[in-house]
């Protein structure tokens, strides 16, 4: 967990810690293993939480209230309960986008920067060691499905997973997003067979 990012709450009875109800977001640096200059990492990885910190500030999304946990190649992230989940679809996926494009397009080939973003809604535990549960574990299946790697290789940019509760959630309760800009997908990775809801960003 971050020094500086804000802790879920415990329970201060005995058994399970009381689970909050969030939604999570988990983001992967695409290709980040074969940049085998640690320079390269290390700016990767500073670019990465500036941007997503960015389109956070531009959408109104507290980054600063979230929990978040440094996954090397990535981040976790989970936002206080009381942000809509839709608001990580549209409009924090789109500001995402664009200011991914601004920095490519300001970039040596090098410092080229492709994210993978998951989203998910769910209950999460949390203790003195961090946080988990089956939501967490569903996200992180999503990200790292076969599936989902494959699109978002052949995508520029961002290439963004949504739990089909999530998605149902949103779609059937009246959300702003646009459902035809989804495309459903079967996902297997390890264990988990499901089926999710990939958007990725119009050609520009």
């Amino acid at each position: 967990m971050s020094q500086d990012a804000p802790r879920l709450p415990l329970s201060t009875g005995e058994g399970l810690p009381s689970p909050v109800p969030t939604t999570l977001a988990a983001v992967d640096i695409c290709r980040f293993g074969a940049r085998s200059n640690a320079r390269t990492q290390l700016h990767l990885r500073r670019e990465m939480y500036a941007l997503i910190a960015e389109a956070c500030r531009i959408t109104r999304v507290p980054w600063a209230a979230s929990y978040r946990e440094d996954r090397g190649d990535g981040a976790l992230f989970i936002v206080p309960p009381d942000v809509a989940a839709e608001h990580l679809l549209d409009p924090f996926a789109h500001h995402l986008v664009a200011v991914l494009r601004r920095y490519n397009r300001l970039s040596s080939h090098a410092a080229q920067l492709k994210l993978r973003l998951a989203v998910h809604t769910g209950r999460v535990h949390s203790d003195d060691h961090g946080v988990t549960g089956p939501a967490l574990v569903h996200l992180f299946r999503l990200l790292d499905a076969p599936a989902f790697k494959k699109i978002a290789a052949d995508t520029a940019d961002l290439a963004v997973i949504v739990s089909d509760r999530l998605y149902t959630d949103v779609t059937e309760g009246g959300g702003l997003i646009d459902p035809t800009a989804y495309k459903p997908q079967r996902i297997t990775c390890k264990e988990t067979r499901t089926r999710a809801w990939i958007w990725t960003p119009p050609a520009h």
